[in-house]
């Protein structure tokens, strides 16, 4: 059964970059989210997130990766952030709230290697109107290379029924970014990233972390995350 590993960050903004590294056992030196990498089972594997307008992923008419210079990424404001999460296990990425502008709409792509690019297609997040705070992010390789990364959508089922949530396009569900902490309401909007992976790692090793999180659609890995965050943060002040 995979594991579930709890990884958190803070956006950094103009294509700056934070990592979360990995314990013994690693053995992928590549950190580089712009460079080719084969792993296997337990490995770190390293990818971004960039946020922008959706129209900045592409060149040409072109979808391409956020490594490409065509893009220009750095040159307009644009934010990333760099994960690190084991290979084969499912994890939870953070993201602050505060780090993702909603006054335009923004947009997010996964995307790791260099020769044998690959990048998501673009993912709506927030703008004015709407906030959507949980995605499930699927890293597919073949051979322990990268082949593809797509997000997995459940319809809105987790919040069907709830009038908190919005529904968009029949897809996402979304939160009013008005009642965000940083857009003066009471919810934290922080994004929240849930990963899983399938394939074959490079000794053909299959990937079976995608299961288990059709095993965990019951749960709310986001909520999971806010519970215990809330929790460790109650008994810090114990201290004080």
């Amino acid at each position: 059964m995979a594991v579930l590993r709890i990884l958190a960050t803070s956006l950094m903004i103009v294509m700056t970059a934070t990592f979360v590294f990995v314990d013994a056992g690693d053995t992928n030196e590549v950190y580089s989210p712009c460079m080719d990498s084969k792993v296997e089972r337990s490995d770190g594997f390293s990818f971004g997130v960039a946020f922008a307008p959706k129209e900045k992923f592409f060149y040409n008419n072109t979808q391409l990766s956020p490594c490409d210079s065509r893009l220009a990424l750095s040159s307009s404001n644009s934010q990333i952030s760099v994960f690190r999460p084991k290979v084969d296990e499912i994890s939870l990425l953070t993201i602050n709230s505060s780090s993702v502008t909603s006054d335009s709409s923004d947009y997010m792509v996964a995307f790791a290697g260099r020769r044998y690019a690959a990048r998501s297609p673009p993912a709506f997040v927030a703008n004015s109107t709407y906030t959507v705070t949980s995605f499930t992010l699927v890293l597919e390789f073949n051979k322990g290379r990268l082949q593809n990364l797509y997000w997995k959508r459940d319809g809105c089922a987790k919040c069907s029924g709830n009038s908190n949530f919005v529904c968009l396009n029949n897809q996402d569900c979304a939160l009013k970014t008005t009642s965000c902490k940083d857009h003066g309401g009471t919810v934290d909007c922080s994004l929240g990233i849930q990963t899983a992976f399938s394939g074959t790692d490079k000794h053909l090793s299959v990937l079976n972390s995608w299961y288990e999180v059709e095993n965990l659609r019951q749960y709310s890995l986001y909520g999971l995350y806010s519970n215990l965050r809330d929790s460790l943060t109650s008994e810090f002040n114990k201290f004080f």
